[in-house]
């Protein structure tokens, strides 16, 4: 009868500590690992007037993190597949990469009781 206690106590014990556990896993484990992945490449698009082919057009960038410029053209709408960029992509000389706000971020947080200024 003894053993049935002790496996209950070592069942409650296991219960109240897998979640200390499960942090300690993650800001000793898992946040380290996050800061040694590399960042990933961004895919950027933008309408603009291209001065080579004289018409406006809808462009894909593959933009590298931390880069003032777009290292390739992944896409552009002047070509009918839209995907195989036959040109010698001069527009990658006039490209900027800027960071903007990302749309799932709130224009706007509620304060005051739940009132939004707008």
């Amino acid at each position: 009868m003894e053993w049935i206690t002790t496996l209950l106590a070592g069942l409650a014990l296991a219960v109240l500590l897998a979640p200390v556990f499960t942090l300690f896993a993650t800001i000793f484990v898992l946040v380290p690992l996050a800061h040694l992945v590399p960042r990933a490449p961004m895919i950027s698009r933008v309408s603009l007037d291209c001065p080579f082919a004289k018409s406006r057009v809808a462009v894909e960038f593959l933009n590298a993190p931390g880069a003032e410029q777009p290292s390739n053209v992944l896409g552009c709408s002047f070509f009918s597949d839209g995907r195989e960029v036959r040109c010698e992509k001069g527009c990658l000389a006039m490209a900027r990469t800027r960071w903007g706000l990302s749309p799932m971020a709130p224009r706007y947080s509620l304060v005051a009781d739940g009132v939004a200024l707008r």
